[in-house]
């Protein structure tokens, strides 16, 4: 049985993404930054690939201890669990997968998982169809977020550009664009918030967000939650398209 080997050069990891759409986007976002600290890339046979596994080691700089990142892709369960033995028993990881039977393989794997399931969506200056109130949302700073005070919002990270729509005082929904990677940059929505939200505010702050990237010559990439439909028929509606679905796992490796 062949044992885990980890490359020193890229290159088999980048063909099997190449032949593997269904989760190639996402690895090859993470494959076309290089060889990095803080990256391993594992595969089965370096001469003829059939599972990738990326393991980011977390940065123990941060205030909180954050789990270690796991991409992994096989063309079979075998090929998977032969990648896994590589982790050591009770390591707290975030397995991300982009197969539903590799999710399955991942629950078994990992003791008290947490799941999520995200839809990644991408658009470019020919696809986009800004949406009518775009010009609603302004640009704003990190300190508006943080004194509009929405419970459940995500906050926005170190680099991100801020567009909200604000009435009256009040900021009713925000979306941020953050530093782009690889041609891309990430566009989130912080909160489309109160019932204010609903009537087309949400819609605002992320096209002006998806509107700032294209002007500036970036592709977008939305990573959306798979739960919340409104906001996938919106990033339709704006003209983003679904290129990749992910399942993540969060837990330790079991004993």
């Amino acid at each position: 049985m062949a044992m885990p080997y980890e490359l020193r050069d890229l290159a088999p990891a980048l063909e099997y993404a190449g032949r593997h759409p269904e989760a190639g986007f996402a690895l090859l976002r993470s494959l076309q930054s290089g060889l990095r600290p803080g990256l391993a890339a594992i595969v089965d046979d370096p001469e003829r690939v059939t599972a990738v596994m990326l393991v980011h080691r977390p940065d123990w700089r941060k205030r909180d201890p954050l789990p270690t990142h796991i991409q992994l892709d096989a063309e079979t369960a075998g090929a998977a669990l032969r990648l896994l033995a590589w982790v050591p028993p009770g390591a707290e990881v975030r397995l991300t997968t982009y197969r539903p039977w590799l999710h399955e393989l991942a629950l078994g794997v990992l003791e008290g998982a947490r799941t999520v399931q995200h839809v990644l969506c991408v658009a470019d200056a020919q696809r986009f169809r800004p949406d009518p109130g775009t010009d609603l949302a302004v640009e704003i700073g990190a300190d508006q977020v943080a004194q509009a005070g929405h419970d459940g919002a995500v906050g926005p990270e170190e680099g991100d550009r801020l567009f909200g729509v604000v009435r009256e005082g009040r900021l009713l929904a925000c979306a941020a664009l953050g530093p782009p990677e690889n041609g891309y940059a990430p566009v989130r929505c912080l909160f489309p918030a109160s019932p204010e939200g609903r009537q087309g505010c949400g819609a605002a702050a992320l096209s002006a967000a998806v509107q700032a990237a294209l002007q500036a010559g970036h592709r977008v990439l939305c990573r959306l939650p798979a739960s919340e439909l409104p906001l996938l028929h919106l990033a339709a509606r704006l003209g983003l398209s679904p290129v990749c679905r992910e399942w993540s796992a969060e837990g330790r490796v079991r004993r």
